[in-house]
């Protein structure tokens, strides 16, 4: 007699269903892979999943995308890079009595604000498109650059350069460090590499602009000029910008996923991003200042010099981070480049005294200090896969907030505090880097107990 089908403990398959099954959740983990670096847009889970085989990952019409996504984090996020010169500016000709840490805090409310707004932007994003998006935010941040042209009052600036740049980056970062991912699949980390690279070559120009027109012009021109350039990228850009993926606006968004406050491996991660902010902005935002303290009688030029090179090498260091990560690991990679970053404050700029010095210790910070950016959605793939990044997402970029805020404010606080002591900076900065590189050792051995593993 048959056994009911509905008590049935074993059934069994023929083996071309087998094959046939196995197949099909392959292939469906394969197109599951390929929406691991939206992380930023928070899209991972909510879009459609589509066959390996559709992407171009290359070919001119991707790279005209990719350059138009450089175009516009050049000329927004590549600002907030070169702030040390305009601090600078500020401290010597326009706010003499404002301590260096209001105006660092100045400078830092941007980021704050950027990653307040980017956890919405990057989800409305994918539902309903991104160029509506980025249209806006260059409206946003050519308010905010041409209001800085006319702004007499501190508070005016924290208005135009805190706020309404802020909401404009909030707008545009997010978006254009995913749209890569609809383009690339095997070379999507180097695409995504390129992109945040654009920040660092534009905070490079920018070093040298600002310095060029500051001391030629004056703000009130250089800010104008400045904000006409960018209108100019910004209208190429769009041109160039070009989605693959229709949005999903059907698609129900989930904003976070609670399972992670529970998971140890969750708050490593968390923790070192955390400390790691910390550490990230205060020799960007203080560079030249301290060539000018250390080294006095330096011009203009020679003192922003060292952040230019800085940031020209973090441009390098960026766009090449992908390739070591997929050769030793992103939680290896990511390890790596941030204890180098830290140790590179606490062993260089802490006993650097010379102008050489200080142009070594700026390019061997530069290529380390930003490849975290690049490396935080493989990290987040690695450790718990691809199915879970939207979730994910969300919950980290609210891990870079403290630091975006608080971080090159507090570098001020103490140099104050110290009565100039750049020591104390240095170690301040180096220090917290190097607590997020002990901190992340958990989740790597926790998920990956050998030492030289690949992870």
């Amino acid at each position: 007699m048959d056994t009911p089908a509905s008590e049935r403990t074993h059934i069994d398959f023929m083996p071309s269903d087998v094959e046939a099954k196995t197949q099909e959740r392959l292939s469906e983990k394969e197109k599951k892979l390929s929406d691991a670096s939206s992380f930023y847009a928070n899209s991972a889970v909510d879009a459609p999943l589509e066959d390996v085989n559709d992407y171009p990952d290359g070919g001119l019409r991707a790279w005209l995308v990719v350059f138009g996504c450089v175009l516009f984090s050049a000329n927004t996020l590549g600002w907030a890079l070169a702030w040390g010169v305009v601090q600078t500016y500020y401290q010597e000709h326009v706010f003499h009595d404002a301590s260096g840490t209001v105006l660092s805090m100045l400078g830092s409310t941007s980021g704050m604000v950027m990653t307040l707004g980017s956890f919405i932007t990057g989800k409305i994003g994918d539902r309903f498109g991104f160029k509506p998006l980025l249209a806006l935010g260059a409206i946003f941040w050519l308010a905010g650059m041409l209001g800085s042209a006319f702004c007499t009052e501190l508070w005016q600036f924290f208005i135009t350069q805190g706020l309404l740049q802020g909401i404009a980056n909030a707008l545009i970062f997010p978006l254009v460090v995913s749209l890569p991912a609809q383009w690339f699949l095997r070379y999507r980390s180097f695409a995504i590499g390129v992109v945040v690279a654009g920040c660092s070559f534009g905070g490079a120009m920018a070093t040298l602009i600002m310095y060029k027109m500051f001391a030629a012009l004056g703000l009130k021109k250089t800010f104008s000029i400045y904000a006409a350039m960018n209108a100019a990228c910004f209208i190429v850009a769009l041109v160039l910008i070009k989605e693959r993926r229709s949005p999903s606006s059907r698609q129900k968004i989930i904003w976070i996923d609670r399972t992670f406050f529970k998971d140890p491996v969750f708050w490593s991660l968390g923790l070192c991003i955390l400390f790691t902010v910390f550490g990230y902005l205060t020799p960007i935002f203080f560079l030249p200042t301290y060539v000018i303290d250390v080294i006095p009688g330096t011009g203009d030029f020679l003192s922003a010099l060292p952040l230019m090179l800085l940031n020209f090498a973090a441009a390098t260091g960026r766009a090449s981070v992908g390739f070591l990560a997929d050769r030793i690991g992103p939680v290896n990679a990511m390890l790596i480049s941030v204890g180098i970053s830290g140790l590179a404050q606490l062993l260089i700029w802490n006993f650097v005294k010379t102008y050489p010095g200080i142009i070594v210790f700026g390019i061997i910070y530069g290529f380390f200090c930003g490849c975290f950016i690049s490396l935080t959605p493989a990290v987040c793939a690695q450790l718990y896969g691809s199915d879970r990044l939207a979730g994910l997402s969300g919950l980290t970029l609210f891990f870079n907030l403290p630091g975006n805020a608080a971080g090159a404010p507090l570098g001020g606080a103490i140099l104050g505090g110290t009565g100039g002591n750049w020591r104390a900076v240095a170690c301040y900065s180096g220090g917290m880097q190097v607590i997020g590189v002990i901190l992340m050792l958990y989740a790597r051995f926790k998920k990956e107990p050998k030492i030289l593993a690949v992870f």
